[in-house]
C-alpha cells in the first residue's frame, strides 16, 4: 500500500527531525542554569513544610506505604527510607511496609533541571523510585509523569521513562524510555530538565536519554504546561518487579541531596 508506506515515512521523518531538535536543547553543563532550591536533609527531621509521608493507596507503588517514622527518617545529613517485614500484622494487615515522601502541594517546579544524588541496596522484590508528577489540575484528560530512576531486585541498570496520555495508549512515536547501566551498590546523581521542546535524562551528568515534542500530536508533550512535584519511594512488590524475598530485607533506599535549576530564557 504505497500511500500507507508514505504517511509511515512521512511520520518517522517527523519523529526523526523532532529527536535532532531536542538533542540541541539538552545540555550536561550547569552554566545555563542557576541553581534556584537545595534540599540537603541536614535537618534533625524531615522539613514538614516541604515533604508529606506517602500514604497507603492502591497502586503498585504505594499499597504498602506507611507513616510510621521508623520507615522514612533522617541520619547522618541523608534522607533514608526502608522496606521492612511488618512486625505488627494485628495493627497494620500488609505483610510489608515501606516508607515514601512527596513534595506534593508544598514544592514543585515548571521547566527546571532537577537532581537527586541517591544510592540503595539491591533485594528481590525491592523498587526504588525518584520521580515528578503534575501540579494540578490537569487540562482534560492529560497525564504527565517523568521517572528519573527505577530500579529492580538485583539489576544492574536503571530506568528512565516519561509517560504521557499518548504514550499510555500505546500511540506509535518517539521512543519513551531508557535502561543505563549503573553501580547499583554506590552513589548516583539522577537527573532530568524538562524543556519546551523535549524532556532529557542523565545519570551522573551524562545525557542517557532524550524524549522530543512532535508539534500538533495532542496530549503528547504536556509536561512543560505543569509545575511538577517530586516523590521519592521505596517500594516493595508488584507486578513489574515481581515477589519479595523477605529474607533480604530490610530495603534502603537514601537521598544525600536534591538540586532544582531554572534557566531564565525559557
Amino acid at each position: 500500500h504505497p500511500v500507507r508506506a508514505q504517511k509511515i515515512m512521512k511520520k518517522l521523518a517527523l519523529i526523526f527531525l523532532a529527536g535532532a531538535m531536542a538533542l540541541s536543547s539538552c545540555s550536561s553543563k550547569h552554566e545555563p542554569w542557576k541553581l534556584v532550591w537545595t534540599e540537603d536533609f541536614n535537618a534533625a527531621a524531615i522539613d514538614d513544610s516541604t515533604w508529606t509521608r506517602v500514604e497507603r493507596g492502591r497502586s503498585d507503588w504505594n499499597d504498602m506505604m506507611s507513616l510510621r517514622s521508623d520507615l522514612a527518617f533522617i541520619e547522618n545529613g541523608e534522607l533514608v527510607l526502608l522496606g521492612k517485614v511488618n512486625n505488627n500484622p494485628e495493627a497494620d494487615p500488609t505483610p510489608f511496609v515501606t516508607g515514601g515522601i512527596t513534595s506534593r502541594d508544598k514544592k514543585s517546579f515548571r521547566l527546571a533541571r532537577f537532581e537527586i544524588r541517591a544510592r540503595f541496596n539491591c533485594a528481590k522484590g525491592f523498587w526504588p523510585a525518584l520521580w515528578l508528577m503534575p501540579q494540578g489540575p490537569m487540562k482534560g484528560n492529560d497525564y504527565a509523569e517523568i521517572d528519573i530512576m527505577e530500579h529492580l531486585n538485583h539489576e544492574d541498570i536503571a530506568y528512565q521513562t516519561v509517560h504521557s496520555r499518548y504514550t499510555l495508549d500505546g500511540k506509535e512515536g518517539p521512543v519513551k524510555g531508557n535502561s543505563t547501566p549503573i553501580d547499583p551498590n554506590d552513589w548516583n546523581t539522577y537527573g532530568v530538565e524538562v524543556h519546551q521542546d523535549s524532556i532529557c535524562l542523565f545519570i551522573n551528568d551524562t545525557r542517557t536519554f532524550a524524549y522530543p515534542r512532535m508539534e500538533g500530536v495532542e496530549q503528547q508533550f504536556p509536561w512543560p504546561d505543569y509545575d511538577m512535584y517530586m516523590i521519592i519511594s521505596n517500594q516493595l512488590g508488584g507486578k513489574w518487579v515481581g515477589p519479595i524475598e523477605a529474607s533480604e530485607l530490610p530495603s534502603e533506599l537514601r537521598v544525600d541531596w536534591i538540586k532544582v535549576y531554572e534557566r531564565n530564557e525559557e
